[in-house]
């Protein structure tokens, strides 16, 4: 007679769940204690979580991410990239002529003075002035987090959020001719590197236009300000993203320019709840958790000397032209040193484009890849807290927070 077992045989061994919900409950409580207790952005705690986890030896391989983890990185960036497009009004780049130069100028002179630095330390030429550029770009998801938690209104604020998207449009571009550059160097057929930038690029902003119509249609028969509705358009959003990355189109180029697409439309942005809801606020999460996890404790040590100065020289660039040239634009003298120091953060655009640099350029240095990474570290923590300090200090962060 066969034993019976009143209860099933349990068998202790966690899997992946139980690994990304202690991962999550972690991120979450640190973000939480940085928000209420220091009042500092929550990302700060969501990445020092990820550097935690790391630090005991759960790191994440960033330069081998599993397919699935990529997935999530890209799904929030597109998330986070079309909800800043949207915020962006282009006619205000007519309306006053300033904007445009302080753009290329703080993106132009940042990418110049990290590529002397990476020339002096023997690491310049191409690869250098790819990395650079993909350093270049003010992090969009950093400034659309602290305007959102922190209430943050005003002239400052907007700049922000405006440079941050064509900072993050001028990087992706600009390491789209680089890679067809480095690529064609190392290819007999030339053009076929050519080929393939237009083709990502050019396929990005087809995308990006279905995207926009599609939006604008379904917006005529739903109500996005209810949470059941908002998930229809995270859906339209990781549908275009799931072809695009199926076509090689550029991800990141993609829902930006579908954002800044839907807004050129209307006067005044749509309103939807932040992140498009519950799905979209734990994507986030784990975008922040994935890059502390990625930025590991050994990589971070064989490039610190490197990301420092890189970040020093990136910092001095970006507040050298608001400094320059905020004045002429409407902006006090105070307003244009604050609106240089909240340009700091480094996150999600320019780890996906470092990533994406060193998997399609063959024999990329690992040198430029550490001292990178390191520098997104310095930025992505130090960058977002000298932003928070900086905007309290335009007055566009109200002095008495309230809780969103």
């Amino acid at each position: 007679m066969p034993d019976l077992h009143p209860l099933p045989l349990l068998a202790l061994h966690a899997d992946g769940v139980l690994w990304v919900g202690l991962a999550l409950v972690l991120a979450t409580l640190m973000g939480e204690s940085v928000f209420r207790f220091l009042h500092w952005p929550r990302l700060i705690g969501y990445t020092v979580a990820g550097l935690v986890i790391a630090a005991g030896g759960s790191r994440l391989q960033a330069l081998d991410l599993q397919p699935s983890v990529r997935a999530i990185v890209d799904a929030a960036l597109a998330m986070l990239l079309f909800e800043i497009g949207h915020r962006v009004n282009l006619r205000w780049l007519r309306a006053n002529p300033w904007l445009m130069p302080i753009s290329l100028g703080e993106w132009g002179l940042a990418l110049l003075a990290m590529w002397a630095v990476l020339t002096a330390f023997g690491l310049g030429g191409l690869h250098g002035l790819a990395t650079a550029a993909a350093l270049a770009c003010t992090a969009p998801a950093v400034a659309l987090r602290i305007s959102g938690e922190f209430n943050a209104r005003g002239q400052v604020t907007e700049r922000l959020l405006l440079l941050s998207a064509l900072g993050a449009m001028w990087s992706i571009l600009a390491l789209g001719v680089f890679v067809g550059w480095l690529g064609a160097q190392h290819s007999a057929a030339w053009w076929n590197a050519v080929l393939q930038q237009i083709y990502a690029i050019g396929g990005a902003v087809l995308a990006a236009a279905v995207l926009a119509w599609s939006v604008n249609w379904v917006e005529r028969h739903f109500d996005f300000t209810d949470e059941g509705a908002a998930l229809l358009l995270v859906g339209l959003i990781l549908l275009v993203l799931s072809v695009t990355r199926m076509l090689h189109w550029s991800t990141l180029l993609t829902p930006l320019l579908a954002g800044l697409l839907l807004r050129v439309r209307s006067q005044r942005p749509r309103v939807w709840p932040r992140h498009f809801g519950t799905a979209g606020g734990v994507l986030v999460v784990l975008l922040f958790l994935v890059l502390g996890l990625s930025l590991d404790w050994p990589l971070l040590a064989r490039g610190l000397t490197l990301g420092l100065a890189l970040s020093l020289a990136r910092a001095l660039a970006k507040l050298a032209v608001p400094l320059a040239l905020g004045r002429p634009s409407g902006l006090s003298w105070k307003q244009s040193a604050a609106l240089g120091l909240a340009l700091n953060p480094v996150a999600g655009v320019s780890f996906v484009l470092l990533l994406d640099l060193a998997h399609q350029v063959a024999g990329f240095p690992q040198a430029l890849i550490a001292g990178a990474f390191a520098a997104i570290a310095m930025l992505e923590l130090g960058g977002t807290l000298l932003a928070r300090w900086a905007l309290g200090r335009a007055g566009d962060i109200p002095s008495k927070r309230k809780n969103p």
